[in-house]
This record gives structure tokens, sequence and C-alpha cells, in this order.
């Protein structure tokens, strides 16, 4: 995932109206949400955090060309069957729940 990339099923914006009535805490609800980078690898969303330089987009693309190709050359090592049940299982273990700021546990989902 790009450094300043955010992930979320839903805006800040669109969380804060449905939450408070009020779509100008959509800062307290950006927060609440946990939508960074940051925030999707310690989910396990993300496995990887590419760094972006403003500056320098072809550093930048060579990141991301050199990332993907690690990754791939990973991939192709597995059978299909193996790859298929490996997403599953990770799928299933996202999400972390928290209440009144402490983690009590990670979410997991069974079928």
């Amino acid at each position: 995932m790009m450094e300043n990339a955010v992930y979320s099923v839903i805006s800040p914006e669109g969380c804060a109206s449905i939450l408070w009535k009020d779509a100008s805490r959509a800062e307290d609800a950006a927060q609440c949400l946990r939508i960074t980078a940051d925030d999707m690898k310690t989910f396990g969303v993300a496995e990887t955090i590419i760094p972006e330089n403003p500056d320098d987009f072809a550093s930048t693309c060579e990141t991301i060309k050199r990332n993907l190709k690690e990754d791939l050359s990973v991939l192709l090592q597995k059978d299909t069957e193996t790859l298929l049940e490996d997403r599953y299982l990770r799928f299933r273990k996202f999400g972390i729940y928290e209440e009144n700021g402490e983690t009590l546990g990670t979410v997991t989902y069974s079928i």
C-alpha cells in the first residue's frame, strides 16, 4: 500500500454523518476508522507500505516495480489451490476489535 493512501468502505464524512449526524466531524471519524497505510498494515490488510517520493516519481515507480516483482516471484511458486486457500484464510482474519481504546482481540469469521 502506498504510504499516503487510505482504505475504507465509507468516507469519513459519511461515517460522521451516520454516527454523529454531523459530517463536520469527519476528522474524528477518520481517526476512529483507522484508514491509514500504517493501520492497514497493523490489521494485516496491507503487507508492505511503499514509500512515496513526491519529488521523484520515477524512483517511486521503481520501488513499486521492485515490490511487485518480489511478490510475484513468491506467488508464482505456489499452486492455484494453495493461493486460493491462503487468500481465503487471509480475508477471514482481517480486523481488530477495540472498545474504549483498548484492543480486546482479533475479529475472526467462520462460515
